[in-house]
């Protein structure tokens, strides 16, 4: 056994005191921890702070490419921000807006919600501190569009043809035969019937063209698939594992090119920061045409919070839909409505 275990070196303190200072090895960091090595001389250093925001990976972000370099050596990025994010970048009192200032040794400057401009002006003695002020300020707004409801959503519509024709009879048959709890209510709109590809929080004009050029930019990937995409909607399922008590029910979807370019979309916007929490935690896309849902129900009309579904599973749980051809993707405003009945569209990508 090593005599630095049992008889470890001794440190004499004031007043006769006398510590024992313990050993760590070198593999583990023990010249740091313990201040002394055999084999050099003792030092008595300072503590230094770590460089968080050094040059290795301040690249990362695409805005660092538009930081400017002012004439007399300063460094700015003007970073456009939705000014619904204003408030939790500036903080209680400014408290936040002051400890990224700190932390990156930074000048920010947020305008006031009466400006024209929306965007944040960093400003710093070097670039390597306004890309350390950049990535917090994207980690804030990411954690701040996690609590956002979605304001958008990709569409693909089937508002008409042989679908729609058979959901109306569908609905028809339903409400004929008068099932307890069953209204017209829960049903959605013959003129709204879709399939949703993906779910979004664009806070302003920048972040909807930016979402329309990023799904541009999906286009791509239709290259190595047979467009239109043929669907086929057949059968009834429910959201949840009790019929009894169901929220919502749907219609079954087929559609394995479809599907295939839903999920390539989704990694693709996982990418963009625009994504609502619930796109964020998903590896790929339930197609399905919703049919019946509790939440269309007005406040003042809901009787629970749920329908029982059992009877119309059991009697129409096979109904055909039939086919339909998927020609383009759209963007699309939540809880809206257009010209023709369906959600507003923001814009589209047609194949």
């Amino acid at each position: 056994m090593s005599r630095e275990v049992v008889s470890p070196p001794v440190q004499k303190m004031s007043h006769n005191r006398r510590y024992r200072v313990n050993m760590v090895h070198e593999d583990f960091g023990g010249d740091k921890w313990n201040g002394q090595n055999k084999m050099a001389k003792r030092e008595n250093k300072a503590y230094e702070e770590p460089d968080l925001y050094g040059e290795d990976d301040d690249e990362e972000d695409p805005a660092a490419c538009n930081i400017e370099e002012s004439p007399n050596g300063d460094f700015k990025l003007a970073l456009h921000v939705p000014k619904s994010f204003y408030g939790g970048l500036i903080g209680l009192k400014g408290s936040t807006k002051r400890r990224i200032e700190e932390e990156t040794r930074t000048e920010i400057y947020v305008p006031r919600h009466n400006e024209i401009s929306n965007d944040i002006l960093i400003r710093a003695k070097q670039r390597s501190h306004v890309c350390g002020a950049l990535r917090q300020i994207r980690h804030i707004i990411t954690s701040l569009r996690k609590r956002m409801k979605p304001t958008h959503f990709l569409a693909v519509a089937l508002n008409s043809g042989e679908v729609k024709d058979r959901f109306v009879e569908l609905k028809k048959s339903i409400l004929e035969a008068q099932l307890p709890g069953i209204d017209e209510e829960l049903f959605i709109s013959e003129r709204s019937i879709h399939l949703t590809l993906g779910v979004y929080v664009l806070l302003d004009d920048d972040e909807r063209k930016k979402a329309l050029d990023e799904l541009e930019a999906c286009r791509p990937l239709l290259a190595d698939l047979n467009t239109p995409f043929d669907i086929k909607v057949k059968g009834l399922e429910i959201m949840n594992d009790d019929p009894s008590s169901t929220r919502v029910l749907y219609g079954r979807v087929e559609s394995s090119g479809l599907q295939k370019f839903a999920d390539q979309c989704l990694a693709h916007f996982q990418t963009t920061g625009l994504c609502a929490t619930d796109n964020n935690q998903r590896e790929s896309i339930k197609l399905h045409m919703t049919l019946m849902n509790n939440r269309y129900r007005k406040e003042a009309m809901k009787s629970g919070d749920s329908f029982d579904a059992r009877e119309i599973l059991k009697r129409f749980g096979d109904f055909d839909f039939g086919t339909a051809k998927c020609q383009a993707v759209h963007l699309c405003v939540l809880k809206s409505r257009g010209e023709d009945e369906f959600y507003k569209i923001t814009g589209s990508l047609e194949f």
